[in-house]
């Protein structure tokens, strides 16, 4: 099972999948819930970075507010050892 997500030149979405129904009914109704739950993801994903501001800051109500830009968060939970 594979999907994408396209952008076309007048700003709409292709959304495709390639997927292969085998095995039991049951089977097959999971492989499309998981189909249906990557495109719902990528497509979000695709729809989050339209409010990106490419680090720009914002005004908003006398206050600047500025991004670090897209980087990988983390974070360790208190018991962690080090």
């Amino acid at each position: 099972m594979s999907s994408k997500i396209q952008k076309e030149s007048d700003g709409s979405y292709t959304v495709s999948v390639n997927v292969k129904f085998e095995g039991s009914m049951l089977e097959m109704e999971d492989k499309i819930q998981e189909m249906v739950n990557e495109i719902g993801l990528k497509a979000t994903l695709e729809a989050l970075k339209q409010f990106d501001t490419k680090g720009e800051s914002i005004q908003k109500g006398g206050h600047q507010m500025t991004s670090k830009g897209s980087e990988k968060k983390s974070s360790r939970h208190p018991t962690d050892k080090e």
